[in-house]
């Protein structure tokens, strides 16, 4: 079963403008060497060109098999990317996402909730 992850990001930090974009590129060329070497199944990055660019100018969508996405968090490369975005961008942040065939388990499993709790 596939799961994946949204990393989204405001505009640099004030004087990091530099930095943000060496990151940006560093961060591309690691998500899809794991595409490559098979550890994502999905990879790619989005600008908004719309919006308010302050706290949200740009995410990555990752897509991965569920153990190989749990690996990840682990992943020491990941980890410090996460960091040092955290560092060089407003509002930098990370969620995990609910795709594929996972959805319609989300969506059974909050069914269940429902009837359980009653409505």
């Amino acid at each position: 079963m596939e799961t994946g992850i949204l990393i989204r990001w405001g505009m640099p930090r004030p004087g990091r403008e530099k930095e943000s974009l060496s990151l940006f590129e560093k961060s591309g060329q690691y998500y899809r060497r794991l595409v490559t070497e098979g550890k994502l199944t999905f990879f790619e990055p989005f600008m908004l060109a719309s919006g308010d660019s302050e706290v949200e100018a740009g995410f990555f969508i990752l897509k991965g098999e569920v153990t190989h996405i749990f690996e990840l968090l682990e992943d020491q490369e990941f980890r410090d990317l996460l960091a040092q975005g955290s560092v060089l961008a407003e509002h930098y942040r990370f969620d995990m996402l609910a795709v594929g065939d996972s959805i319609r388990r989300w969506l059974d499993e909050y069914q269940r909730a429902l009837t359980t709790v009653g409505t």
